[in-house]
């Protein structure tokens, strides 16, 4: 961990059964980094003595020294419990790491070398890919006509950074990332990384903070026409190679229809 500054990833997750494998795989993802000086601050929210200790159980197992768990002793809004893994971390850069997103091994290493060359303070991926589990269907979504111009999730920031979650009202529950991009583009801090939808999976399964309605609206209104998914089908195909995205076949669509398969053989193995 002697390679570059100190980059902390930090992951909110809410203790539960059904998140479980989430959590393992988000874990997973952060132990493929491709940049070396990595910690992965876990911040548990309340939730069932048996979630947390299966947690707590998976990550002694992998016997890292640079994953901490910190458990939040009182009930508190997501905006509170992300401000709480950044007080938590001890990197000179912290990176938002959900839990139940899917993250390239070039992310860290991508963003902090976008952050390091244009001087902000602060970066986001202005286009991600989002996958939806049920239907098995995946987008390519571009953010950049959103108010906030990025995707919120992929926030990398320095650790100085002035900026705050809130921790109360409906922001500090719903939309408490683009509540920061929003102070941050305010004062012209944030820097958006476009052209690399692949590092990040925004993936929709079901039991998201934000409901099925939003993300559907997100992948109609957001996303790629077929027309362009077909001219980059090569592209798009090479750069996910490395995730998992189950034993069935993927459909790669935009909002006017599917434009090609991503067949299981094709998919890593899990």
């Amino acid at each position: 961990m002697s390679d570059g500054p100190l980059v902390s990833c930090l992951m909110v997750t809410r203790p539960a059964e059904r998140r479980f494998a989430f959590v393992k795989r988000s874990v997973a993802a952060y132990c493929a980094q491709t940049y070396p000086s990595c910690e992965l601050v876990i911040v548990l929210d309340q939730g069932p003595a048996p979630a947390k200790a299966a947690i707590h159980r998976h990550v002694e197992a992998l016997g890292r020294g640079d994953i901490r768990i910190v458990e939040a002793t009182a009930e508190l809004s997501l905006g509170a419990l992300r401000n709480l893994s950044r007080a938590s971390a001890g990197g000179q850069f912290h990176c938002q790491w959900d839990d139940d997103d899917l993250h390239h091994p070039q992310r860290v290493e991508r963003q902090l070398t976008a952050l390091a060359e244009s001087g902000a303070e602060a970066v986001c991926l202005q286009e991600v890919m989002q996958f939806f589990t049920r239907p098995r269907a995946l987008y390519w979504t571009n953010w950049r006509a959103t108010e906030q111009g990025v995707m919120p999730a992929t926030l990398l920031c320095r650790a100085n950074s002035t900026l705050r979650y809130p921790v109360t009202g409906r922001a500090s529950r719903l939309g408490e990332d683009t509540a920061v991009c929003l102070q941050l583009l305010a004062r012209g801090a944030l820097q958006a990384l476009a052209d690399a939808p692949h590092l990040f999976v925004y993936v929709n399964h079901g039991a998201n903070t934000w409901g099925d309605d939003f993300h559907s609206m997100l992948a109609e209104r957001l996303g790629l026409s077929q027309g362009l998914l077909r001219r980059r089908e090569a592209r798009i195909r090479e750069s996910l190679k490395v995730f998992d995205f189950g034993p069935a076949a993927v459909t790669v669509a935009g909002p006017n229809g599917p434009a090609f398969i991503l067949e299981a053989q094709g998919l890593a193995a899990s």
